[in-house]
Formats: C-alpha cells, sequence, structure tokens
C-alpha cells in the first residue's frame, strides 16, 4: 500500500506541475511540486579562478646584478612551484630559477642575467602564467 501511495502522490505532484507550467504560471512551481520526493545534493563551491601576478624590484639593472620578483596568487595550493620563464625567439623558456608559493599565497624569487638589452620575465604556477614584466640590463 505504501508503495502505492508514494506513486500517486508522485503523479499528482507531477501532473499539478505539468498543468502549472502549462499555464504560464511558473516552472517555479512545477519545480515546487516536486521538490518533496528528491534527495538532497551536494552544493559545491565553485571553483576559484587561478591567477597569478608578478612585480620586478627594479625596471634596469646591471649584467649580473640580483632583480627580485614578488607577487601574489589565487586559487593555487601552498607549496606549489613557481617557475620563472624569459622570452627568447619569441618563445617562453624557464629560467634557472624557481621557488614555491606560500601560506599566505605569495611568493618572491630572484634572477640574475647577462644578457644586455631588454628581458622580458613571467612565473608560472599550476599551469597559470603571470602577465610579463621588463627589465632592461645594461653593461
Amino acid at each position: 500500500m505504501r508503495n502505492r501511495s508514494q506513486f500517486v502522490r508522485r503523479t499528482a505532484a507531477t501532473v499539478a506541475g505539468v498543468a502549472l507550467a502549462a499555464t504560464g504560471f511558473g516552472v517555479a512551481g512545477a519545480l515546487q511540486a516536486n521538490a518533496a520526493d528528491t534527495k538532497p545534493v551536494a552544493v559545491t563551491q565553485p571553483a576559484v579562478a587561478k591567477s597569478v601576478t608578478i612585480k620586478a624590484d627594479k625596471t634596469t639593472a646591471k649584467a649580473w646584478a640580483k632583480v627580485s620578483f614578488t607577487g601574489k596568487t589565487t586559487g593555487i595550493a601552498k607549496n606549489t612551484v613557481v617557475q620563472v620563464q624569459r622570452l627568447e625567439n619569441n618563445k617562453w623558456v624557464n629560467f634557472p630559477a624557481t621557488t614555491k608559493v606560500t601560506a599566505k599565497s605569495t611568493y618572491s624569487v630572484w634572477v640574475q642575467s647577462g644578457r644586455v638589452g631588454v628581458n622580458k620575465f613571467r612565473v608560472v604556477a599550476a599551469k597559470t602564467a603571470s602577465p610579463a614584466v621588463a627589465v632592461t640590463i645594461t653593461k
């Protein structure tokens, strides 16, 4: 008997919902009519968009002088590797400098370059690249 009463109740709710939807008084009413028979669904938080910033401590430096890069990350886990890259022949190439994301979602790393002229650098963490910064290296 219980199964039959559930069937009748569900059928009546569905018919009522279809009738409401058909008359144009709202799909919300149809959804509410069936809401009593649905099971709870886990709600997941939307994924936070990953991002990483970069800031150089100087825009001009002598050859082989230290240039520090700092930045913040969003949606990237603590201890994720941050890789410095330099633009060479229109390709981003890994530079021999890495660090890790801190518990405060920041990073700090420094580089030294002997390549005179404008050097464009960026960092990559969790397959997410920062914008490029330009550092002019002088003799």
